[in-house]
């Protein structure tokens, strides 16, 4: 099922995200029932839902069922676009996005998701994406939900619209999703410079020559503690802590890499500055790369990666709940 749910979200027992004033809020529970296969799609599908929703309340906006093969790969991408209403009361008002999705026996086959303060004429989009494999035919379904918890704030009452595009689309060639476990979470400290993701593709196992890939990072500024909870623990220190906020860069890159380990030659470069406020405090951002590898290179793997610099004053968190990255030979539209 496709889930996406913006704000606090329980799964498997497990606290995602709270608000920010310390507040909590019960999740739904959900009993899953298998799909049938009376109502199912074949992919490709894409639909644009429009929303309201009132602070605080969770709503479900989209869902759809789809027949799916074992052993092929199908990429989910989701988009929601909000904002604050001009007239609304508050600073801000905290949101959470999630995606999952659940297989024809109604276990969860994947999500994705993220968190975002909206604030007042500042429009924001929040964008993330699955890598489904079945493990068997049938018929898989998807939701799409929204939730805006908190209503300890000045925005309780708050009504406000949102746009959710998603689409289910079938890839062929090479597909990878990157286990953000194997360096997330993180902390980056103010001067330093780290690798939030990184895959390393042989180039003998692409057909066509191109290589896209969609990353969004669940970011939070250490502009206070809260908000910086996973695993168990605050990632957000006393020393990470200003309330000038973080401004950093993000690189990706797509780089070849020779015989001997190192690099040898760049395929694909580009930086982007950014400024995470301290009243937005999270944010999920995205990035997306699409490039052809000529046909003559100097090695024969292809490391893609997203590097975040971080120039502070204010250390920045880089989440692995909800940050994701999705490498396909297929270009994929959003």
């Amino acid at each position: 099922m496709v889930v996406l749910v913006m704000a606090l979200v329980m799964l498997g027992g497990r606290l995602l995200r709270e608000p920010d004033d310390g507040s909590s809020s019960e999740a739904t529970t959900r009993t899953a029932t298998p799909p049938s296969s009376d109502t199912a799609r074949l992919p490709p599908f894409r639909s644009t839902e429009t929303a309201s929703l009132t602070v605080p309340q969770d709503a479900r906006v989209a869902s759809g069922e789809f027949t799916l093969e074992k052993g092929a790969a199908y990429v989910v991408t989701v988009d929601v676009a909000t904002e604050k209403p001009a007239d609304s009361a508050g600073v801000n008002i905290f949101l959470g996005a999630r995606l999952e999705c659940t297989d024809p026996s109604g276990d969860v086959l994947g999500t994705a998701g993220g968190t975002e303060n909206l604030l007042t004429g500042e429009p924001v989009t929040l964008s993330s994406q699955l890598l489904l494999r079945p493990s068997r035919d049938g018929v898989y379904h998807c939701d799409v939900l929204l939730n805006a918890p908190s209503d300890a704030g000045a925005s309780a009452g708050t009504t406000f619209t949102l746009e959710t595009t998603w689409a289910v689309a079938s890839v062929e060639g090479l597909a990878v999703q990157t286990p953000a476990v194997e360096r997330l979470p993180m902390t980056i400290r103010a001067g330093a410079r780290e690798m939030a993701f990184g895959e390393v593709i042989p180039l003998s196992e692409l057909s066509e020559g191109h290589l896209q890939m969609h990353a969004s990072l669940n970011l939070t500024t250490c502009t206070g503690f809260g908000g910086s909870r996973e695993d168990g623990r605050t990632w957000c220190g006393k020393d990470d802590i200003d309330t000038g906020a973080s401004t950093f860069e993000v690189e990706t890159r797509m780089d070849v890499i020779g015989s001997n380990g190192a690099v040898c030659g760049a395929i694909d470069a580009s930086r982007t500055d950014m400024h995470l406020k301290r009243f937005r405090h999270h944010q999920l951002l995205h990035v997306e790369r699409y490039a052809a590898v000529p046909d003559e290179v100097c090695g024969d793997r292809v490391r893609i990666s997203v590097l975040i610099e971080n120039t502070g004053p204010a250390s920045l968190v880089v989440h692995r709940e909800n940050s994701s990255m999705i490498t396909t030979e297929a270009r994929v539209e959003r």
